[in-house]
């Protein structure tokens, strides 16, 4: 159902918001495809039914409506929804409304590649862009890589009414013009899930790839687990070897096989393992 909005107060105001309250980002991939190397990850990018840090209401059906505009969806079918780094706002003077609804191609520092909702929660998975070592969303990947999480706020033109106590009601649908990538969201939830270290997940591929490499050459070369699984049956594409050198092989019969090779196998894994 339609909001009810009160004509004499239907002036449209270009809004920079903030990212919000009981957010969450999670880092789901490093994408290393084609020379291209990007991260991956689902970002609140904003909440609704709450008053905000800047003292503004949004209720969800705003969006939503804003979410089925033309101009979103073939951005989305196109490649996605392309992200400035840092809202448009001039140091020595204020935006003018055209730089406001544009969004600067020289300016990109990722994609929102689609949207979902959790509630009153709305969703982005996000790419960051590869534009070279030294281009603003590789910058960006690499501030991300080394602890830095990303927060996003929106940029939009919508109707809306200041209350007698300064309060502020989006109260209609207006113009998504994107989401922005900011350093500081309005409220502290809104960073990267610090249960999940970075690095383990943007390494995750080469880790494994690189400790398959060893589990094939130690089993190709360790005296002691061949003369230890020689009789037993295994089956060898189950090998595995952790990052403390254990060796998990299944069998046919006796079920898991684990053992450490030779001390010098282990210390070539720990010496390794200290750039990750």
């Amino acid at each position: 159902m339609n909001p009810m909005i009160d004509d004499r107060y239907l002036n449209y105001f270009a809004v920079i918001e903030s990212t919000v309250e009981n957010a969450d980002t999670k880092i789901i991939k490093e994408i290393n495809t084609n020379g291209l190397s990007y991260l991956r990850f689902s970002q609140c990018l904003q909440s609704f039914g709450q008053r905000n840090r800047n003292r503004r209401l949004w209720l969800s059906q705003m969006l939503k409506i804003m979410l089925e505009d033309m101009h979103v969806r073939e951005l989305l079918s196109n490649g996605g929804m392309p992200s400035e780094n840092g809202h448009p706002i001039p140091p020595s003077s204020q935006p003018t409304m055209e730089r406001l609804l544009t969004i600067d191609p020289n300016n990109i520092s990722s994609l929102i590649k689609g949207f979902s909702w959790k509630g009153e929660l709305l969703y982005g998975i996000i790419e960051t862009i590869d534009d070279g070592n030294s281009g603003i969303g590789t910058k960006f990947k690499r501030l991300i890589m080394q602890g830095v999480s990303p927060a996003y706020s929106l940029r939009s033109i919508v109707p809306q009414r200041k209350n007698p106590d300064g309060t502020i009601d989006v109260i209609g649908p207006g113009r998504l013009i994107t989401y922005d990538r900011v350093f500081v969201p309005s409220h502290q939830e809104a960073y990267i899930d610090k249960s999940i270290p970075v690095k383990e997940i943007i390494t995750k591929s080469q880790f494994e790839t690189v400790m398959e490499s060893f589990s094939d050459f130690v089993l190709s070369h360790s005296t002691k687990v061949n003369s230890t699984i020689d009789k037993m049956d295994p089956v060898m594409e189950s090998a595995n070897i952790d990052k403390n050198g254990l060796i998990t092989i299944d069998t046919k019969k006796e079920g898991k096989i684990l053992l450490y090779p030779e001390n010098k196998y282990r210390k070539e894994i720990k010496d390794f393992l200290k750039d990750f």
